[in-house]
């Protein structure tokens, strides 16, 4: 019994106008199936955009001792995007019959992908893999779309009195402009977001001065009267509404706050799987867990607000794993909820380096803290590194550093997850990774 895992980490039910990306952007975000490596077990097979190299598939075998090689990797012809990211135009034809063939003869029966769209559920229905399963029907009828939309998330939110930050949602340029220079006149700021998009990207901070900080979108503006604010609204809003195809979000721009984050597994009841805290430079660009810059009470607060939400989730019909974003008050400790994705995250297969490098504890024991972007000449010279400097992954110990990711092909650069027994044993790590 095998497991079919399939990246398809940037697709239009997550992010959006994916034309919006350059080739880049895409090729790093279609990459992220490197991640999915960690999840596999032999006999598994990956549907990837892209070629996983050799190197990162024999490091992340010797560090799981589990054998993942090139003959557990399938990627299709190139689509409307080339290779970039794993798009619906590139499952047909004799590709199919190919991966048919390969899942009758490793005896698959389940299906993983990053996100449960309705081309995986097509995909699946042509396979005859994992229809019958609790949930299928919902993703089959699009439900992951819902569940990757800031406008149903505040709906969800506000009809449930789970806490979110002020804001609207809308069609129109007039009622963002009307929204954001009430703001602005009154010396605030305001966070304009696509309502399909993740980890920051697609937000827009609209700000009366350069002197309040960015954090958690990809632009920053300042506007100092309404007809400013006006023109930045209509020049963006074919960005904004991805060429009004959909609605969007504004808020409140929460400013001296903690980004947090959690993974719920949304099987039978919800059950979180951890809390943690998300490194934003200005946007996503790694994770903490379990988290260190809030008091427990703020932790247990955002905990009990994103099960909330999870049981409203559930009862729509999901099932699976959904990643749920929250705002920490650095002052008193408030918390409340900004954003949900029903898919696998950022945090998923550092829970499985936790829960089989270190133990089912591993959240009592150890602490993670992980970067997406550590610059290097090339991932050899990344391993050598590390065990140079003698901060290599130890299993006897479950302590050290682990290269999660291998995007130097894409970027230059590699993803990294330190596992130390506190957070200034991992903070040290980090520096003298960096210091070299």
């Amino acid at each position: 019994m095998s497991t079919l895992y399939i990246g398809n980490s940037y697709n239009d039910a997550l992010v959006g106008d994916l034309r919006q990306f350059d080739h880049d952007e895409r090729q790093v975000g279609g990459n992220l199936s490197c991640r999915l490596v960690w999840l596999m077990a032999p006999g598994d097979l990956l549907l990837s955009p892209q070629y996983i190299s050799a190197e990162f598939l024999d490091y992340a075998s010797r560090i799981k001792d589990a054998p993942i090689t090139k003959a557990d990797v399938i990627v299709p012809p190139p689509g409307s995007f080339g290779e970039d990211v794993l798009t619906a135009d590139r499952l047909s034809g004799a590709f199919m019959d190919e991966l048919k063939a390969l899942c009758v003869a490793r005896e698959v029966t389940r299906i993983v992908p990053y996100c449960y769209d309705r081309a995986v559920a097509a995909l699946a229905r042509e396979l005859g893999i994992g229809t019958h399963e609790p949930g299928f029907a919902y993703c089959e009828a699009g439900g992951a779309d819902l569940l990757n939309r800031k406008s149903v998330f505040r709906a969800l939110c506000a009809g449930s009195n789970i806490p979110i930050p002020d804001g609207i949602v809308t069609r129109y340029e007039a009622d963002v402009v009307d929204y954001v220079w009430r703001l602005i006149e009154s010396g605030a700021a305001a966070i304009v977001k696509q309502d399909v998009h993740q980890g920051g990207h697609g937000n827009e901070i609209l700000a009366p001065s350069d002197d309040i900080p960015q954090l958690g979108a990809t632009d920053f503006t300042v506007v100092r009267d309404k007809r400013a604010v006006a023109e930045r609204v209509k020049r963006m809003w074919p960005r904004y509404s991805s060429a009004d195809r959909d609605p969007v979000v504004v808020e409140r721009y929460l400013q001296d706050v903690v980004s947090l984050g959690c993974e719920v597994d949304v099987t039978r009841p919800a059950m979180m799987r951890h809390t943690l805290e998300m490194r934003m430079t200005p946007i996503f660009d790694g994770i903490v867990l379990p988290p260190v810059s809030v008091p427990p009470e703020s932790d247990a607060a955002f905990a009990r607000y994103a099960l909330e939400l999870s049981a409203v989730v559930h009862r729509m019909g999901y099932r699976g794993l959904i990643n749920i974003d929250g705002l920490a008050a650095r002052g008193d400790g408030s918390v409340v909820l900004n954003e949900f994705n029903g898919r696998l995250g950022g945090s998923t297969h550092l829970h499985w380096i936790g829960e089989n490098l270190v133990g089912k504890d591993y959240l009592r024991r150890r602490q993670l803290v992980s970067n997406n972007d550590w610059k290097v000449p090339s991932f050899s010279s990344a391993v050598e590194s590390l065990a140079r400097e003698g901060i290599e992954f130890e299993p006897s110990k479950a302590e050290g550093v682990i290269l999660t990711c291998d995007h130097t092909a894409q970027s230059g650069a590699v993803e990294y997850c330190v596992v130390a027994p506190d957070s200034e044993s991992a903070f040290d790590y980090e520096r003298r990774m960096k210091s070299r």
